[in-house]
């Protein structure tokens, strides 16, 4: 009978529940601040080229088309994605027997080397693609 008179003891200092919502708050922005830092944000791929000029250069109709863009420095880009000159047959070999009637685009870098846009025929040549666009600007 003694335990059950401790158990039901109330304080004579009137007791209210406040939660302090302080730390929780803290902890929330620091994860906030986390992830924003560690957040990988997509960005459109696009590589900065100067074409060259043709004066009977044609738009290219809304077909399905795979680009390869070599830029300044000489680097593959195929669809957006850098590749290596050694991997970009099998690339270009895996791509088309999966859709053999899309069309391969170049664009190129008025300023590389024509090793490089040969590279990328003979590649082309190699691998069967008879549908092929070389991407210029419009004089």
């Amino acid at each position: 009978m003694q335990y059950e008179s401790l158990m039901q003891y109330k304080s004579p200092v009137p007791q209210h529940g406040i939660l302090n919502l302080t730390p929780l708050i803290d902890i929330v922005f620091l994860l906030l601040v986390f992830f924003m830092l560690t957040a990988h944000f997509v960005e459109e791929k696009q590589i900065a080229l100067q074409l060259p000029t043709a004066s009977t250069s044609e738009a290219l109709s809304n077909e399905e088309v795979v680009t390869i863009s070599i830029d300044q420095t000489g680097i593959y880009h195929l669809s957006g994605e850098p590749v290596h000159a050694d991997v970009l047959q099998s690339r270009l070999k895996e791509i088309f027997t999966q859709s053999p009637k899309l069309i391969l685009q170049l664009k190129a870098d008025h300023q590389v080397s024509y090793e490089k846009v040969v590279h990328v025929l003979d590649s082309a040549r190699i691998v069967g693609i008879d549908n092929m666009d070389i991407v210029t600007e419009s004089e």
